[in-house]
């Protein structure tokens, strides 16, 4: 998508909110996270898998058309000077977000491990461009067993969490809320920093409807907005429902 401002102020773990139509139905907007910006050249793209009336909608635009966002909103994922191991975790279409970030990794030189899950090689494969470079060591799950370990990537994180150095490791990651769940859970056990960017739905992007609220797990807030104060939290403060 072509836009110089979003290009020049997108950081990874941001999302625009996008206006599909101007008919009432889909009355919302969608939000989808920047999987990656050029400043040169003033462009940003999103992913998005077709899943519901909204994303078919996005997914007839022609090239040229006009799309009406707001945008970049959210915070974005904060990587301290000391890190030296940066472990990506993306379930589907989670990966967006971690391949903006895998960028970024890449320009401040740190080693990054990903581990990316998948219902099929099918979707693994269709956006093998989103990848990050050679130096990046990648494994694979699918639920069915035609690419990589067969079952969820949660459990081939979990069978490989004594090789990072939790002293200057970290885990970043982005999916479906059970999966974010066991990340919590495995990152915490090992005693690794461990952020998490939510995926939900909004109303409107900029905490007005209050429609993205998550349980939070401290006792001076009882909620966050994911829209505001995320979509990327650390994992301790969130409370993952059952």
């Amino acid at each position: 998508i072509q836009h110089q401002g979003i290009a020049d102020l997108s950081s990874p773990g941001q999302f625009v909110n996008i206006k599909v139509s101007d008919d009432l139905a889909p009355l919302l907007r969608r939000p989808f996270s920047i999987s990656s910006s050029d400043r040169k050249n003033g462009w940003f793209e999103i992913l998005f898998q077709v899943f519901g009336k909204g994303t078919e909608i996005l997914s007839r635009f022609e090239p040229g058309v006009e799309i009406d966002f707001l945008g970049p909103l959210g915070n974005s994922f904060r990587i301290k000077d000391t890190l030296k191991n940066s472990i990506l975790i993306a379930g589907g279409v989670g990966i967006a977000p971690l391949k903006f970030l895998s960028e970024q990794l890449n320009r401040k030189k740190i080693k990054t491990t990903l581990f990316w899950g998948a219902r099929s090689a099918e979707m693994i494969k269709s956006y093998s461009d989103l990848l990050p470079d050679d130096n990046c060591k990648k494994y694979f799950s699918t639920e069915d067993g035609s690419l990589g370990y067969q079952g969820f990537i949660t459990e081939l994180f979990l069978e490989k969490i004594k090789i990072f150095d939790k002293n200057s490791s970290a885990v970043f990651s982005c999916g479906p809320n059970p999966m974010l769940k066991k990340v919590k859970e495995i990152a915490c056990n090992n005693s690794i920093p461990c952020q998490v960017s939510m995926e939900t739905m909004m109303g409107c992007g900029f905490g007005a409807c209050m429609g993205c609220n998550v349980l939070a797990s401290g006792e001076n807030v009882a909620y966050y907005y994911v829209c505001t104060d995320g979509p990327v939290f650390n994992a301790e403060d969130i409370v993952f429902d059952d």
